[in-house]
Parts: structure tokens; sequence; C-alpha cells
């Protein structure tokens, strides 16, 4: 899983609840170093909270084997560690049905 995130803040909370379920997380900060460690992780899920989001899919889309990678988008309801774990579940179980 991979967390983009320009808030430190933000990003070291989510990171934290994420790794505290055991989930492996990989962190970027721009879009562009999202995209460069998707290159290598290939990770299954995109948790974004990223001043310019769409900057970050139009580089996903444009990347081979990023397009279909899904993108989770952190507001203020998915900040709550129960909201934003729910959320990811729901996301990975329609992405499984594809």
């Amino acid at each position: 899983m991979l967390v983009a995130d320009d808030d430190k803040d933000s990003s070291s909370r989510c990171e934290a609840i994420l790794a505290k379920l055991r989930f492996a997380v990989a962190p970027a900060h721009t879009a562009d170093e999202a995209v460069r460690v998707m290159q290598v992780l290939r990770p299954n899920i995109v948790v974004a909270h990223l001043k310019d989001e769409t900057l970050l899919r139009r580089k996903m889309e444009s990347e081979p084997g990023m397009a279909g990678v899904p993108v989770l988008s952190l507001n203020d309801d998915t900040k709550d560690p129960a909201t934003l774990v729910e959320a990811i579940r729901r996301v990975l179980r329609m992405t499984a049905k594809h």
C-alpha cells in the first residue's frame, strides 16, 4: 500500500494506523515520488492526501500498469482509524470483484 500525502503530520498518522494493523506501507510526499515508488513496489492501493491529487491520477494513467491501481482519497471522514480501515477494505473488495 502506498500512502501519498504531502502533509507530514497526516502522512505519519496514516502510516502509523496502517502499520499497526499490519498493512505494508510505503510513503511518498509528492505525485512524482508516488509514481517512482509505484514503479518499484507495485502497490495494490494508493491512499492519497495530496494538494494536487489530479496530477497523481494523470501520472498514474500515463504509466503502464498503474492505471488500474485504485486511489482512496483521504478526507475528514477517513481520518478516524476505523473509518480509514473500512474504506480501504471496501476499495480492496471492489477491486477483487473485477
